[in-house]
């Protein structure tokens, strides 16, 4: 046996990795949904503006990706944004969302779409928090 050290975005062997993951998934909790997801926000030009990026898996919306350009930023374009991607999660059967952000990102901005705080690491990057942060329907 050996293990290996690769440091690219997609190696080979990394999808039969991916594939083990879900395997064992699928063994303890069934053939549960799993929906990529993506909302762009173009302009006038077909230029991203923004956009959310993120998977319905295990029962809930992942947000792993989640920018609005700095030049609309406080128009409502996120909150639009967040909401049509909860509104597609639960068209898909999920009953919450959860997503990762830093006290250097938008932490108020999903407290006042009604996300909780649910864990913190302290110094990632240094000075600054990560947050999880979590909200459950219904």
């Amino acid at each position: 046996m050996q293990i290996e050290v690769l440091e690219e975005a997609n190696p080979p062997g990394a999808d039969d990795m991916t594939a083990g993951v879900r395997a064992h998934v699928v063994e303890k909790t069934g053939p549960l949904l799993r929906v990529p997801l993506t909302l762009l926000l173009r302009d006038d030009a077909n230029r991203v503006r923004g956009g959310i990026r993120g998977v319905v898996v295990l029962c809930w919306l992942q947000v792993d990706h989640f920018w609005v350009d700095k030049a609309l930023r406080g128009q409502g374009y996120g909150s639009r944004l967040l909401d049509m991607a909860e509104e597609t999660a639960r068209m898909h059967g999920a009953i919450g969302a959860q997503l990762t952000t830093s006290t250097f990102q938008a932490p108020g901005f999903y407290e006042k779409q009604g996300y909780a705080e649910i864990g913190r690491l302290k110094d990632r990057p240094p000075g600054h928090d990560r947050i999880w942060m979590a909200k459950r329907w219904g």
